[in-house]
């Protein structure tokens, strides 16, 4: 039983509402020696919940911090900026071809995190007409087009300077219904999905058809064909990335005319299409196949690091002897600050019959709500995380008593599987570097320690610096290759001599963090040596000779790939950018 919020608020031991983050470092220092544990939340309620209401905060003596005082209203990174350009000539020529619909203006483009910045041409065409028209007046300009959805990834995919950036989230479906989500076909289970779509939206369509799609990230505000152009990934043993479970594509080409590409059809170069990071064109809509719906059964535990991370038969065991599973480690959460002693955050998830009762609406709001005054609280106390390096490990000890304690407890739950995949709301609140690497992996625990040790050793050595760069955490999933070309864990195919198998790993700190590029360098240049590549969707482009680096580990699939785009007499350069350029090896 949950307590009301105004019941909860008594429990605390002690409150205040600092004005100031040097005011709110006071107090967590003051609280935490005193033996409490500080909570920290932006108002009294949020939503009519409180992480004061968390049962599992029984018996512990708790100091409530109101971040309420420090809470700024914070631009949205995804907003266009528009901004006034002297030499508007190429503006006019494209909008006098266009004609009215749709509009040009120049943007300062940023994705999310603020790693990868332009100058663009945008526009947000609203009928296959109006695309067709941007295309064609791009090509017979000779610019190149690049599309944005929600601008969530870090990589170099999105428009440079002076190319158009097509903006789709108003583009309209063609379907009958009007909607941008139906099933095609129920006795295939395939499930049509529109550009603009997001993850969130598929979820609750999955929640409501009970068709399920066993895979997915754990973001719900990104937009589905996003993802699986991009070859992201969820996780599972026997679970592809995204475009694995494509089965048609329609695509604008450089004609600006609508292509459909299916399985059936065009299985290699459905291989290419389905994770074509855009060179193939505009994606219009995708089908999805689907499964009946799947119920699991998800576990929360806390094991200590060096019992695991330490111990191949425990990680093993923990691996093998489930589904799904996750690893999340959290440097410095043991108190007094003890690396090997920390607790690592393990999430499994296993298939099982759908007789038991899963979770209901109730457990979801008070969970949603709780993920959002966490992830708020974070932002706003970021910029003093990033500020004072020194005081990341007592953050870090905080937030994972968030966790443990009050977020995910240790328990096992029943859910349908799209809860139990996007298990986690509003991380857009708090903006995040992100390097991934995919491993070519099966079995083989003595290397799987030596790739974890890689970042545990160097969060050692910054350290001894007095610097703190992973300030969020490392986190771990297994899946199977990928069939694409590009997809996340395609070195791991059989095809390459792979394994079939990979792990994925990667390291998150808040953006902003000074350290950041230096700490993932050295993360990078080990997991380098040590055979892994960067997942395509992440930030890698700040490593050095990365793009040689990739070429050379990916050259067959990359081979294969342009090879498509030649079968199906796609021209890829009016969508090329600098990055994809350089990807390929087209410059």
């Amino acid at each position: 039983m949950i307590k009301r919020s105004s019941e909860a608020m008594e429990s605390a031991k002690r409150t205040c509402k600092p004005k100031s983050h040097q005011q709110l470092k006071k107090n967590i220092e003051k609280y935490v020696k005193e033996g409490m544990l500080p909570i920290l939340q932006a108002g009294i309620q949020v939503e009519g919940h409180s992480l004061l209401e968390a049962q599992e905060l029984k018996g512990k003596e708790v100091a409530f911090i109101n971040l309420e005082k420090l809470k700024k209203k914070k631009k949205d990174a995804r907003e266009p900026k528009s901004i006034e350009i002297t030499n508007d000539s190429l503006l006019k020529c494209l909008q006098e071809r266009v004609g009215s619909k749709p509009k040009f203006f120049f943007e300062k483009f940023q994705n999310w995190a603020e790693n990868q910045r332009s100058f663009v041409i945008s526009c947000y065409p609203e009928t296959k007409d109006e695309m067709s028209r941007v295309i064609k007046a791009a090509a017979a300009e000779s610019v190149g087009i690049r599309c944005a959805g929600a601008r969530h990834s870090w990589a170099p995919v999105f428009s440079d300077t002076c190319q158009v950036c097509v903006n789709i989230k108003n583009l309209k479906s063609d379907y009958s219904s009007l909607t941008k989500i139906r099933i095609a076909d129920i006795q295939k289970r395939t499930v049509d999905v529109m550009t603009g779509v997001t993850t969130g939206d598929l979820k609750a369509f999955q929640l409501q058809t009970k068709l399920n799609l066993n895979a997915n990230v754990i973001l719900d505000l990104v937009q589905m064909v996003s993802v699986a152009q991009t070859g992201c990934h969820g996780v599972g043993k026997d679970t592809h990335c995204l475009s694995d479970y494509l089965v048609q594509m329609r695509v604008f080409d450089s004609n600006g005319e609508l292509r459909t590409y299916s399985l059936e059809k065009d299985k290699d170069v459905f291989k290419a299409v389905s994770a074509a990071f855009g060179c193939f064109g505009i994606v219009y809509d995708v089908t999805f196949k689907m499964d009946p719906e799947i119920i699991v059964a998800t576990t929360t535990s806390y094991p200590r690091m060096h019992e695991t991370f330490g111990n191949e038969d425990k990680l093993r065991k923990i691996v093998e002897e489930n589904w799904a599973v996750e690893i999340f480690w959290f440097p410095f959460n043991s108190f007094p600050f003890d690396l090997t002693n920390d607790e690592i955050w393990v999430r499994t998830f296993n298939k099982i019959p759908g007789s038991e009762k899963v979770e209901d609406a109730k457990f979801y709001e008070t969970k949603d709500a709780h993920d959002r005054i966490s992830q708020e609280a974070l932002s706003i106390v970021s910029p003093l995380i990033t500020s004072h390096e020194s005081l990341v490990p007592l953050f870090q000890w905080l937030s994972f008593q968030s966790i443990r304690y009050i977020l995910y407890p240790s328990r096992k739950i029943y859910q349908e599987i799209p809860h139990a995949i996007h298990f986690r709301k509003y991380l857009d609140l708090a903006e995040v570097y992100d390097l991934e690497f995919v491993f070519n992996y099966k079995g083989d625990y003595s290397r799987l320690k030596k790739i974890i040790q890689v970042v545990v050793t160097v969060v050692q050595q910054f350290r001894a610096k007095k610097q703190y760069p992973l300030n969020v955490s490392l986190e771990m999933r297994f899946m199977t290759s990928s069939d694409a070309y590009l997809g996340t864990g395609n070195i791991a195919h059989p095809r390459y001599g792979g394994s079939g198998h990979v792990v994925c790993i990667e390291v998150l700190s808040l953006k902003g963090t000074k350290t950041w590029e230096e700490f993932s360098r050295a993360v990078g240049k080990e997991w380098m040596e040590l055979g892994g590549v960067p997942h395509l969707a992440k930030q890698y482009d700040h490593l050095p000779d990365i793009f040689k680096y990739i070429r050379q580990k990916m050259a067959r699939p990359i081979a294969d790939f342009k090879d498509s785009l030649k079968k199906a007499g796609v021209d890829p350069s009016l969508y090329l950018n600098t990055g994809m350029r350089k990807l390929l090896g087209y410059e």
